[in-house]
């Protein structure tokens, strides 16, 4: 009863906060030399093959009084400012050089997410997202400023293709017949969890779109530069940032805006830096600034950040160095589902995982997205539909993800085998998959903890085939 002492707001979180008691639980248990028998992490998208590199560096600096203060104020230091307008400059190939002026810092890239969607939507507009999306955008947009996340179903489609723009279409018009107003479009480039690079013709078909109807483009490139090549993905679309298009006739400039961080291109999801890029739109910086002390980011990050991005040999040795480390992961993880007839999306060469495909195991079942008024268990074709994910808590806003219940309860009778054996890995349901049987992998742990991660979810995988001969 105590629940009904809080505000609209928090009884409508409290679902998404009981949410993150699965990662709390791995979180808590990681393995480790001091805790041989904890859980590992194959599921948690946190690249610790540089973490020594990386800890040793951040020794080496000196503690210096200012970093207690607060520092040039609560949305980024002047010199960090012009570290990252600089790193921008030589490694994105911007159309028009990035300025200081263009950029504010915040306590991580959830932060920026939540600041932009406040700048950009009102509480109860929509954001289009493409399925399979990453897990945590949900709540990111809905949590305070109380927007709603739509994911786009690709319905067969290449989901980094041309035609998938198509479906956004398809989407939007649905949606703003039901009364949702869309106010932006949320790309993840390079893809989590797909993995992949968008071709530079799909990127300008987003913002032709944006231009027809009058949205934002938010283009969250926090793995730019975690990028791999082996010889079996050799050919796979290159990585390229909507600051490297030329934006005239596609679509008016102060529409488009990127995120980023340095969670995971700079293996620091802990120390929380993440940056809205906005070249063209000063009046949502300035709007923004005004709430910025809400996401100040600490001063040891700035400073930390700002010596690596000023120390350019030492962060070329370190972006080859760990393009090189991911490629080397991503071979063993390949070899390893090569071995056990996991299959996986092809043309993956960003990110630290693989979107693989269990389905063969598992059996296949297909999700779909409906009404609010459809919620809870029913009856389609014969087969009985639950609630799996609800895309946010607020009634009003309409859409629920919906799966047969034979299918969610087969994913979570695998989930728990794998929690059981102490390997984590993503369910492909947390990332609003439109066919069961999906998860997403992670390869960026050291090659000691890869080694025993995928032991034991090799020892699930021959279990699973001898109780369910092959599927379930």
């Amino acid at each position: 009863m105590s629940e009904q002492t809080l505000s609209k707001r928090s009884q409508q979180n409290l679902p998404a906060g009981a949410s993150f008691e699965k990662l709390i639980q791995v979180l808590s248990d990681s393995y480790g030399d001091n805790n041989p028998e904890g859980i590992v992490s194959l599921g948690v998208a946190e690249n610790g093959l540089m973490h020594e590199e990386l800890a040793a560096y951040f020794n080496k600096l000196e503690f210096k009084s200012s970093f207690l203060t607060y520092g040039d104020g609560p949305f980024g230091s002047r010199a960090l400012r012009s570290a990252l307008s600089s790193f921008f400059n030589d490694y994105f190939n911007p159309v028009q050089k990035v300025l200081p002026k263009q950029l504010l810092v915040a306590g991580g890239v959830t932060s920026v997410i939540d600041l932009v969607t406040v700048g950009v939507a009102d509480e109860g507009d929509g954001i289009l997202i493409g399925r399979p999306l990453y897990t945590s955008f949900k709540n990111d947009v809905y949590a305070r400023a109380g927007a709603k996340m739509v994911p786009v179903s690709a319905e067969g489609k290449d989901p980094m293709s041309e035609e998938m723009v198509a479906q956004y279409e398809k989407e939007l018009q649905k949606q703003e017949k039901q009364g949702t107003k869309i106010r932006a479009v949320i790309l993840s480039s390079p893809h989590n969890p797909l993995g992949k690079c968008y071709p530079i013709d799909a990127l300008k078909a987003y913002m032709r779109f944006c231009q027809k109807y009058r949205l934002h483009l938010i283009s969250d490139e926090v793995y730019a530069m975690s990028t791999y090549k082996t010889p079996s993905n050799a050919s796979a679309v290159a990585f390229t940032s909507v600051l490297a298009i030329d934006t005239t006739n596609l679509i008016d400039a102060n529409l488009v805006h990127i995120l980023y961080g340095m969670s995971k291109d700079f293996s620091s999801n802990g120390l929380r830096g993440g940056i809205l890029l906005s070249q063209h739109n000063p009046p949502l910086l300035s709007s923004l600034k005004s709430i910025a002390l809400f996401s100040w980011p600490a001063s040891t990050t700035e400073n930390y950040w700002t010596a690596l991005l000023t120390d350019r040999p030492f962060l070329d040795y370190y972006f080859a160095e760990n393009s090189r480390r991911l490629a080397a992961g991503y071979a063993r993880l390949t070899s390893f589902f090569t071995a056990h007839g996991i299959g996986w999306v092809e043309g993956s060469n960003a990110g630290f995982f693989l979107w693989a495909d269990f389905r063969g195991l598992l059996g296949a079942d297909i999700g779909v997205v409906g009404d609010d008024d459809d919620a809870g268990a029913k009856e389609e074709g014969g087969e009985q539909m639950v609630e799996a994910v609800a895309v946010n808590e607020k009634p009003a806003q309409g859409q629920v993800y919906k799966t047969s219940r034979r299918a969610k309860d087969r994913d979570d009778w695998f989930f728990g085998k794998l929690m059981a054996a102490k390997v984590y890995v993503a369910t492909g349901d947390a990332f609003f998959a439109e066919e069961h049987g999906w998860y997403r992998v992670s390869f960026s742990v050291p090659e000691r903890i890869l080694k025993v991660g995928l032991e034991r979810l090799g020892r699930v995988l021959e279990e699973v085939k001898k109780e369910s001969g092959g599927a379930r």
